[in-house]
């Protein structure tokens, strides 16, 4: 399954920080904004919680974030790069 809608690290990020804001603020929060689903239902458990929060789950929709962004990055393609790894003298794989 593909999730970050195509969006910019820099774009994913500034969601995910106004989505924390409005579960971490008990207000309303919008879905299917391109975030993955461990981290939608980290933000779920935060809203769902309110107002009793804790570090740990904060912590966690920050993991579940990370992991499914680095996840996202690596499936976009990068224009540019060489199809065939690089050849570096003394290197061995």
């Amino acid at each position: 399954m593909s999730f970050g809608g195509g969006h910019t690290a820099e774009a994913r990020h500034s969601t995910f920080e106004t989505e924390l804001s409005a579960a971490v603020g008990g207000q309303p929060m919008r879905m299917h904004v391109g975030l993955g689903p461990d981290t939608d239902s980290a933000l779920i458990s935060i809203a769902l919680a309110h107002p009793d929060i804790t570090d740990d789950m904060i912590a966690t929709a920050r993991r579940a974030f990370v992991t499914e962004s680095v996840v996202a990055d690596a499936a976009t393609e990068v224009p540019g790069l060489p199809e065939e790894p690089a050849a570096i003298p003394g290197a061995t794989l």
